[in-house]
């Protein structure tokens, strides 16, 4: 709940800078995308194949000046891979692990501002919180079964609960508002608890394809 109450809290002051710009927008949107996880365990490197995921969040983009506008985004998404078990059988169970996050970006993009649409550029900063999330087993049979990913940094627990990284994004927006955005997250803190008995380096990323509208700030 904390964590919560200090993602919102964080959204709340990037709308109050963004009410300065008079042509400021606020905006939703939703799309699907493909996740994995990248890094090392044990000095072994990953092997997981992409799982498809869910975004859906709300923005604000307050114009600023020479094309560039301040775009921060608050949204919900669904990280994580599927990993096949390494046992001596013809069709191995796979356990696809279904990581959920409460995600702040806080992008600088730069905009074209044609007369009839507007193609633009970004990048910047993200800092996610995690929301409950599971690892989901799927035998060869189809029967499948869900256990609670524990999140934590004392040893025991699955994965490092804070995510963080770097944002990048492009976009068509039409002069309705309406736009088609596509986003690459590149998550750079190893999620492996520093008590774990694992060693290595296991990061999250995700390339997200999403739709949505802008409203003009009236």
């Amino acid at each position: 709940m904390k964590k919560m109450i200090f993602i919102l809290s964080l959204f709340v002051l990037c709308i109050q800078f963004s009410a300065f710009a008079q042509k400021s927008r606020a905006g939703m949107f939703a799309g699907s995308l493909f996740s994995t996880m990248r890094g090392t365990v044990n000095s072994k490197k990953l092997d997981v194949d992409a799982k498809i995921g869910f975004i859906a969040g709300i923005l604000v983009d307050a114009p600023l000046k020479n094309h560039f506008s301040f775009q921060p985004a608050l949204y919900y998404v669904q990280k994580g891979a599927v990993t096949q078990q390494p046992l001596e059988s013809i069709q191995k169970p796979k356990i696809t692990t279904e990581l959920r996050y409460a995600e702040l970006a806080l992008n600088m993009v730069y905009n074209t501002n044609g007369a009839k649409a507007n193609l633009y550029f970004g990048a910047g900063p993200s800092i996610s919180f995690n929301l409950p999330s599971s690892f989901v087993t799927k035998s060869a049979d189809n029967v499948r079964s869900r256990q609670n990913v524990v999140f934590g940094n004392t040893g025991p627990e699955n994965f490092r609960g804070v995510d963080f990284g770097a944002n990048l994004l492009a976009g068509y927006r039409f002069k309705g508002g309406v736009f088609i955005a596509a986003n690459y997250s590149l998550g750079l803190r190893n999620l492996i608890p520093e008590g774990s008995l694992s060693t290595g380096d296991t990061k999250n990323s995700y390339v997200g394809l999403s739709l949505g509208w802008l409203v003009k700030n009236k």
